[in-house]
């Protein structure tokens, strides 16, 4: 018995060594969460089938010039003999499609052609729209096949509605900063640092791409007052007129938000899109339900 008891307190020593010369465990990998998005190389197919389209499109029987580049040589046998006119080449969407290496590129031109509506014969350029495949691997780009002529993306007929609702009369703070900053943003019109906010990205366009501007129009979410507390914030729907050195004119707008500081309104940033109103029904509070006379 007593032999007994020394071998189980040996083996017991000997596990508890083992034990501390194990390396640490180590401890369980987070697991990657899966990246959505396109890849780097499915962003460049867009360009890749914007190049293509385009030597498609420029191409003819006796000089496929640029196509070779994408396609076999059997597979010019059927052009054109005289090249299509095009301008305005554009990546319209890329879409992978599931399961596969492939891409689905949607590219959009403006194509000259004649109006057969016209007895004239009159010229137009409708925008047009071509489906490409192309397989992406680790060894490049590869069109499966020739562009395909598609329908027009379909366009949602819903009115949008703005957030903007109240107007900002001339002559208040908020209208005065919202002036000053797009004269100096678009016409090079005194200094913008002038009038952003502190800390502020915000540069002026250079060199200006307007000599003349005029707000014609400015609207708010929220009221602006004229004697503003630090830190009151208030975002800005802009219309403007502009025009260039020769007299071209455009009308232009502009989402921006503006940060009260020392009693006035600065620029804080230009929104990339302007604010939606909610379109959600506000729910009314349930009636509730008459007492019961005894």
């Amino acid at each position: 018995m007593t032999g007994l008891l020394y071998l189980g307190l040996a083996c017991g020593v000997v596990a508890l060594g083992m034990q501390l010369l194990l390396p640490p465990s180590k401890p369980a990998v987070a697991v990657a969460a899966t990246q959505t998005g396109l890849t780097v190389q499915q962003q460049e197919s867009g360009a890749y089938a914007m190049s293509f389209v385009g030597a498609w499109l420029g191409a003819t029987r006796q000089q496929p010039g640029a196509l070779l580049d994408y396609v076999a040589d059997s597979a010019t046998s059927l052009l054109s003999e005289q090249a299509w006119a095009y301008r305005d080449l554009g990546v319209v969407s890329i879409d992978p499609i599931e399961s596969t290496g492939t891409v689905s590129v949607v590219i959009a031109a403006n194509v000259e052609e004649y109006d057969m509506t016209s007895d004239k014969g009159t010229k137009i350029w409708p925008r047009r729209y071509f489906s490409v495949p192309v397989r992406v691997s680790g060894a490049g780009l590869t069109v499966l096949a020739l562009p395909t002529p598609v329908a027009a993306p379909s366009r949602d007929s819903s009115t949008v509605q703005l957030s903007y609702t109240k107007t900002v009369s001339p002559n208040t703070s908020a209208r005065t900063t919202v002036e000053s900053f797009l004269g100096a943003y678009l016409a090079g019109s005194g200094d913008i640092t002038r009038v952003i906010s502190p800390g502020s990205t915000i540069t002026a366009i250079a060199p200006a791409p307007y000599q003349q501007l005029k707000v014609t129009d400015v609207r708010s979410d929220l009221t602006p007052s004229d004697s503003p507390a630090n830190g009151d914030v208030v975002h800005v729907f802009a219309t403007a007129d502009v025009s260039s050195a020769t007299g071209q004119r455009l009308t232009t707008t502009y989402a921006l938000t503006l940060t009260a500081r020392d009693g006035r309104w600065e620029t804080t940033s230009v929104d990339p899109a302007p604010q939606e109103r909610s379109t959600r029904a506000t729910s009314k509070p349930a009636t509730p339900a008459p007492t019961p006379s005894h």
